[in-house]
């Protein structure tokens, strides 16, 4: 397929997508979010990529959220157009394969939550943050509601949400919303090197934490820890034939 809304580098084993729309700031519209999920059924399928890279064209903005212009018709359907977009977004966060987000730039309302369905980020040290929803008399869709308390917390997430103010990096690395936090000009090469690095991980035991902590957020920890227990069996038995096939 060719892409229209996304280019795609690789670079060694990792694929590196780049929302390609910087004339409109990285907005997602609704071909925009088929094409994401049709270029990880493509990673999916691809035993070359061991890791995904997500970032934004060009240098102001990573994703400035849903392109209300092209895609949200007020007169139409607009749940099936957010129900489709947390599709793709959960489709990349229970990914098997390492995702991290290279923020570029903006990310506010849905490529903060696009952000957040990557299992890590690297963030430049300059760029605006938030789920600025809420002042405009909507709410955020594609996740925010649901992820921001889970990471930190009631009180944190509905000061973010309702106020939808814009944070700094430094005050997101301390809520715990990111990982990492660099210069501008470095943010896409750190991202590279940490996707690189988790790539380089057995790709068995990656696929397994992944849904082990995925799942198990979902549910009680007694829940959770048979979703571990079933994981390490797994884990463990893939290592044994390994080790099998190698005396053999």
């Amino acid at each position: 397929m060719t892409f229209q809304h996304i280019k795609i580098e690789t670079r060694d084993a990792v694929a590196v997508v780049v929302i390609d729309r910087h004339e409109r700031r990285n907005a997602l519209a609704e071909q925009t979010i088929t094409e994401l999920g049709i270029a990880f059924d493509q990673f999916a399928a691809d035993p070359a990529v061991s890791a995904v890279v997500i970032t934004g064209a060009g240098d102001k903005a990573f994703c400035m959220g849903a392109d209300l212009e092209e895609g949200f018709d007020a007169a139409g359907d607009v749940k099936s157009i957010v129900l489709a977009g947390q599709a793709v977004f959960q489709k990349i966060e229970r990914f098997p394969k390492p995702v991290v987000a290279a923020v570029n730039g903006y990310a506010l309302g849905g490529g903060f939550e696009l952000m957040l369905a990557c299992d890590m980020s690297v963030v430049a040290d300059n760029a605006p943050l938030g789920q600025p929803e809420c002042g405009r008399g909507v709410i955020p869709g594609w996740g925010g509601t649901q992820k921001i308390p889970r990471i930190c917390g009631k009180n944190a997430a509905l000061e973010l949400l309702l106020l939808g103010h814009r944070i700094r990096p430094e005050k997101a690395l301390e809520l715990g919303l990111i990982n990492r936090v660099a210069p501008k000009e470095k943010v896409l090469e750190e991202a590279v090197a940490l996707a690189a690095r988790l790539g380089r991980q057995p790709a068995h035991a990656v696929a397994l934490i992944k849904d082990a902590v995925a799942r198990g957020l979902e549910t009680t920890l007694d829940n959770g820890l048979a979703i571990e227990a079933d994981n390490f069996a797994k884990a463990y038995a893939h290592i044994s034939a390994a080790a099998k096939d190698v005396k053999g």
